[in-house]
């Protein structure tokens, strides 16, 4: 049966009148308490292992890049802007970057925008001042300024921040005039008001990846990662750290990402629900005097998403504790995706970053072997003076492989070669160290132990010489092709 065509016109007109509300309400109109609760929830199904899983606790994803391919030529010489000509920008719109910071270390902001937040037109930047000129442009946002001074001015906790406010005030404020331990000690009050802030000023976004100045994340992971996920269902992804009341927290450090769905349950009750006029964040007054009694930000966070029923799934190794230069490679970190890196240098920083554009694959994401391969070359390691590799993972060896290892620098190197299982070394005042894994390390300088006071040691004693079992890291690399990446699934029992 036709219908008549006066009544396919009214229905026409009444649908994209209901569609013009919806954009109306949800594109232009307050964001009330009563709209976060109804807004609309797309059709995205939610991450299933499927039949051919590297493991129970891997998925077995097909993925795909979405930056474009560039010649490795033009990579070369090419500035940071040109780079960025070829992010992926189109991604933006679905994820809100939000980096926080503090005035003792903004430094790390500003290598973070000539590296790993280079190329993010719609970065938000969080710190305990505000700066007019800001950082190449982008606003740096006086994040405590939300929690109402009432509560601020009640407790010594807060007294850095706001002698830093006083001090921006008269004309008497210097970097130097908060130390780091300072800033620290302010940090905690942060992490809530930044959720609510960023909800504030870029609202229903997919996703919410929230990092320090210091943390390197890697986009095409974070991307490649979230395509699998429902950003409507409550997620907290990040790395795995026992907190308070049995909860656990994802790792500041590293960073950690928020769905939709769970930005929406904190921030449900900031806004008046009456004019839709923002109030701040309500959680932090909630809490306030919780947060006074715990050590940490991140802790506070995992505590609050706890009990609104959001528990975390954590994907260590995948947002790593560690930085490049101390990443411990083992089966434990290689054939995972890298997503992050903590405590990331500025020359690290920009190295890696490079090293992205030039080696990365359409249909796979980088993984811990892809940097101990071809970023580092363990393959090449040669021995290093005034260099330490031994600060994780190493151990004395058994007098049964001990030997003469403590004698020279050579008997310490014989020994690790002729020992299963070790790796490297270190040798440093007549000790030598063997390593169960293999790391690039960093460098030190030569230096006296206090509990060693037996004698006195001459200068080469006291430098630190390094060490690779090349034809042993090989031949372990080798058998270790990494034919399937080990996306792993959420756990609370894999932990850094």
């Amino acid at each position: 049966m036709r219908l008549p065509i006066w009544r396919l016109a009214l229905g026409v007109a009444f649908a994209g009148s209901i569609v013009g509300y919806l954009f109306w309400s949800y594109g232009y109109a307050p964001l009330t308490a009563e709209l976060l609760e109804h807004l609309p929830k797309p059709a995205v199904h939610e991450a299933a292992p499927q039949p051919n899983n590297v493991s129970a606790k891997s998925y077995s994803w097909s993925t795909v890049t979405a930056f474009p391919l560039i010649d490795s030529r033009l990579i070369e010489n090419a500035t940071r802007d040109e780079l960025c000509r070829h992010f992926p920008h189109d991604k933006l719109r679905d994820i809100q970057p939000v980096l926080k910071t503090g005035h003792g270390v903004i430094d790390r902001a500003r290598h973070s925008l000539n590296s790993t937040s280079a190329c993010l037109s719609n970065i938000i930047i969080f710190s305990d001042l505000a700066h007019e000129t800001g950082l190449d442009g982008i606003p740096v946002i006086d994040i405590l300024a939300d929690i109402p001074k009432a509560l601020l001015e009640k407790t010594e906790q807060t007294l850095p921040y706001r002698e830093l406010v006083a001090m921006q005030a008269n004309g008497t404020l210097s970097t130097e005039k908060m130390s780091n331990l300072e800033g620290w000690r302010t940090d905690k009050f942060k992490f809530l008001p930044e959720v609510s802030r960023a909800w504030q000023l870029s609202p229903n976004k997919r996703w919410y990846v929230f990092y320090e100045g210091d943390t390197y994340i890697v986009w095409d992971t974070v991307f490649r990662l979230l395509d699998h996920f429902d950003p409507d269902i409550p997620h907290y992804f990040g790395s795995p750290s026992p907190g308070r009341e049995g909860a656990w927290f994802a790792n500041g450090g590293p960073g950690y990402i928020l769905s939709r769905g769970a930005v929406r349950a904190l921030v449900k009750t900031d806004w008046d629900s009456r004019t839709g006029e923002w109030l701040g964040p309500s959680l932090t007054v909630k809490y306030f005097d919780d947060i006074l009694g715990m050590c940490c930000g991140d802790d506070v966070l995992g505590w609050v998403l706890a009990k609104s029923g959001i528990l975390l799934k954590g994907l260590w190794p995948m947002f790593n504790p560690h930085n490049l230069h101390g990443v411990p490679f083992s089966d434990l970190y290689w054939c995972q995706p890298v997503l992050s890196l903590h405590k990331s240098t500025e020359t690290d920083s920009v190295d890696l970053w490079r090293w992205e554009w030039n080696n990365r694959n359409p249909s796979s994401p980088a993984t811990y072997r892809d940097i101990a391969t071809t970023f580092f070359d363990f393959a090449n390691m040669t021995r290093r003076e005034d260099w330490d590799n031994g600060e994780w993972d190493a151990y004395r060896p058994a007098p049964e492989n001990a030997g003469r290892s403590d004698e020279s620098v050579s008997d310490c190197s014989r020994a690790c070669e002729n020992a299963e299982g070790c790796f490297q070394w270190t040798y440093h005042l007549r000790q030598c160290y063997f390593v169960r894994s293999f790391r690039y390390g960093r460098s030190k300088q030569p230096v006296d132990e206090e509990d060693r006071p037996d004698r006195e040691w001459t200068f080469e004693e006291q430098r630190f010489t390094a060490g690779w079992d090349v034809e042993k890291i090989v031949n372990w690399m080798d058998a270790r092709p990494c034919d399937n990446v080990d996306w792993v699934k959420p756990s609370l029992e894999r932990i850094f």
